[in-house]
């Protein structure tokens, strides 16, 4: 065979099996590569907060678990009734410290009792109504299941609803008292 000569069965000009082979996977690295770093750019978008694909993420690893939620079906919302300040009230009075709403009544007082580990609060009804209030742990603590117990005037309440830290209590025209029963209160 001479320089220059090809095999027989070959063509001048005619590629081998390897060059196209290896053209094949130089394409198919180009396109891995181009995608990763399409993958790269989309997450850190996403990070930085320009594309807010994250968003959900992080706000379920800050959130606390969910006993039972609560019916869509209230027509109002929370009202914040937090005063300035991350210590206990004097003589464990808590009203302005923990959020609540309540529909037809008022708050009189929330009074932590940190004997019998009670939070009471004394209300006025002018109807039947619902007391949303949302315990913080900083001052009421739950049950090792994550739950609390209610009294009602005096009455042990099982018709109460929980989400969280929230506990939705229906009440009646003319109650009195509600009390919230936790593993601890501080005052």
């Amino acid at each position: 065979m001479t320089a220059g000569a090809l095999p027989k069965g070959f063509e001048k000009g005619q590629k081998t099996t390897q060059s196209k082979k290896a053209g094949a996977d130089k394409t198919g690295l180009a396109i891995v590569i181009g995608m990763i770093s399409i993958g790269v750019i989309v997450a850190g978008l996403g990070f930085t907060g320009v594309i807010p694909i994250f968003d959900d993420i992080l706000e379920q690893t800050t959130s606390a678990p969910v006993m039972q939620e609560k019916p869509s079906t209230s027509s109002y919302t929370m009202q914040s009734s937090m005063a300035t300040g991350s210590y206990a009230p004097s003589a464990g009075d808590l009203y302005g410290y923990l959020e609540f709403h309540i529909s037809h009544g008022d708050v009189k007082s929330m009074i932590a009792n940190d004997r019998t580990n009670t939070l009471v609060i004394a209300i006025y009804t002018y109807d039947d109504g619902e007391l949303v209030v949302d315990l913080d742990p900083q001052y009421i603590g739950s049950f090792s299941d994550g739950t609390y117990f209610v009294i009602v005037d005096n009455e042990e309440f099982n018709d109460y609803e929980q989400a969280g830290t929230q506990l939705y209590i229906p009440f009646e025209l003319g109650t009195e008292k509600i009390e919230i029963v936790g593993s601890y209160t501080l005052s």
